[in-house]
């Protein structure tokens, strides 16, 4: 059988959804016409489109007149290589016919010789193809960063034929009790066939580019993993659930210390709040496709680098003299993320990471990409291989809550950077830290007059 036969969506579909039909065309030696792929772009396949293109003989005699579609409302003239429509439920202004690419023969159960025809278009002109302009070779410069870019650029394609199989293997119970890689082969499996399928329905010019190959693979990657979420990732925690247990409880017992980042290694000045950070990395389970879960990595990573490389600003914006900072490195970026781990206590860290480094295929240890993966698995082992007890004390300067007997202690630090006119009169560098403390102080302040103006206007 040929490959467009064999990888041909209509074929598949033919095939699958509507059984009954393609045994009952084989049964009784009837010709089925498979318009080929690029020609199927942007149509839907349905019960009428199926009846069309299963050719019953007009008479038991006939060879060269058919008949298809409901009531055999279709006649048509097969010849060598055309078919003609020569009747319709509709008037026939111009002349309709289509070319004949290939046939295929075959046998069914009573070795009866049945026939397939690949057709070029589709044998009712009520069926019209996208037209070539409409397919992605416009849209190569777009990126796919989302399970919504994805479905947004999968849009183009019928989805139908994959969905019914994904279903079927949610449905398959005993596959999900096989080993983790024996899932992630059939998974990869079913991706590759409908890479196949989806590719040759475009034009041979798209085909050829490795940047529509690429898209098409992570759009099919994350639609496939999205749809078999609810089952496959379930399965991939119960496997970790061990570790995913001893991670959470380290988390829970450096959060119960009040663990903070300059106890974990990194420097004093930059232990300042990291509360986006944190409010993202919480909600990595919420996501469903490896992508976005790989973009919540990664965003976490940024607003890490964001508010820390903000501070910095800030507090050089104000330095009375020549000192400098210490720079922020990646050794300085671990402890930190490693501060916003547990603070945000992650539920299912260890499967997560699984999920995002297994489950995309298109992710490259070349990517930039992969580098919040690996950058994470560093943070969770170091995380597990810390004992609370053996932990430096924590800086007087980082507070994570602030009591009222702190609050007063770091007002007072704070006024000593002033003098009576409120200009700055410290001498040393002013670091992150130190700003982040004067900002807090400064909002205390703010708040206490306007608690004060609203005292006097009641009065």
């Amino acid at each position: 059988m040929c490959d467009e036969i064999e990888y041909n969506v209509f074929y598949q579909i033919l095939q699958n959804k509507y059984r009954k039909k393609y045994e009952m065309a084989l049964s009784n030696c009837w010709t089925i016409c498979i318009p080929c792929s690029p020609a199927l772009r942007g149509i839907k396949i349905d019960k009428e489109f199926v009846d069309i293109h299963i050719l019953k003989p007009f008479s038991a005699t006939s060879t060269d007149l058919f008949v298809s579609g409901s009531e055999n409302s279709y006649g048509f003239n097969v010849g060598n290589e055309t078919i003609s429509l020569n009747k319709a439920p509709f008037s026939i202004n111009e002349k309709y016919s289509v070319n004949i690419k290939c046939v295929e023969s075959g046998y069914n159960k009573d070795y009866q010789q049945y026939k397939i025809f690949v057709i070029d278009r589709p044998l009712s002109p009520r069926f019209c193809s996208l037209p070539a302009e409409s397919d992605c070779l416009l849209q190569l410069n777009q990126k796919i960063t989302s399970l919504q870019d994805a479905s947004n650029f999968l849009s183009k394609f019928s989805l139908e034929l994959l969905d019914t199989n994904l279903k079927s293997l949610v449905a398959e119970a005993s596959f999900w009790n096989e080993d983790l890689d024996n899932i992630k082969d059939k998974i990869h499996e079913v991706l590759s066939i409908h890479w196949v399928q989806f590719l040759q329905s475009q034009t041979l010019e798209l085909q050829r580019e490795a940047r529509f190959q690429k898209l098409l693979t992570t759009a099919l990657e994350n639609h496939i993993t999205h749809s078999l979420h609810d089952t496959l990732f379930p399965v991939i925690c119960h496997r970790h659930r061990l570790q995913d247990e001893a991670v959470l409880s380290q988390l829970r017992e450096l959060a119960s210390r009040g663990v903070t980042a300059d106890q974990l290694g990194a420097p004093e000045d930059f232990a300042v709040p990291l509360p986006a950070a944190v409010v993202e990395l919480a909600s990595l389970d919420s996501f469903t496709a490896p992508i976005d879960k790989l973009f919540c990595l990664r965003t976490t990573l940024d607003l890490i680098l964001a508010e820390v490389k903000g501070a910095i600003i800030d507090a050089q914006s104000v330095l009375l003299t020549d000192a400098e900072l210490p720079s922020l490195s990646t050794d300085n970026l671990v402890p930190l993320l490693m501060s916003v781990i547990i603070q945000a206590k992650p539920l299912h860290m260890f499967s997560n990471l699984y999920y995002v480094e297994h489950f995309q295929w298109t992710l490259s240890p070349k990517d930039a990409m992969s580098f919040s993966v690996v950058t994470f698995q560093a943070a969770v082992q170091e995380l597990l291989r810390i004992k609370g007890s053996d932990l430096k004390p924590r800086s007087e300067k980082v507070h994570r809550e602030l009591g009222l007997e702190e609050l007063i202690k770091v007002t007072g630090e704070v006024d000593e950077h002033f003098d009576r006119n409120g200009e700055r009169c410290q001498t040393g560098p002013v670091s992150p830290l130190d700003r982040e403390l004067e900002r807090i102080t400064s909002l205390i302040e703010a708040s206490t007059q306007d608690l004060s103006a609203v005292d006097h206007q009641e009065d």
